[in-house]
């Protein structure tokens, strides 16, 4: 048998029996290339404040009543809150946290 085999077979059967196994991962940074694409956008609005989000509005939740749909694609910030609403645009879907503002 070869020397080499051999010395590569043990420490293979050594990490076996012990469960030492490394694994390394370098850190990523975070930026537009790596974000998924199906992630939440943010939508702030001033109370009184309307976005056109030229596409089919659908209110998700909205327990503070912090927003209103006007003409299914217009969203109004009625008071301040938080909301999330989704987007149908050219048949693809975005989910939106929306947050209202006093200021």
């Amino acid at each position: 048998m070869n020397f080499k085999a051999l010395t590569i077979g043990a420490l293979v059967g050594i990490s076996l029996v012990f469960g030492s196994v490394g694994a390394f991962a370098s850190p990523v940074n975070a930026n537009a290339s790596t974000v998924s694409p199906h992630a939440d956008q943010t939508l702030i609005l001033r109370i009184g404040e309307v976005y056109n989000t030229n596409g089919y509005v659908t209110i998700l939740n909205n327990p503070q009543n912090a927003v209103v749909v006007e003409f299914q694609s217009y969203v109004k910030g009625l008071q301040p809150g938080q909301a999330l609403i989704s987007v149908n645009k050219n048949g693809q879907i975005t989910t939106y946290d929306v947050f209202v503002k006093a200021f």
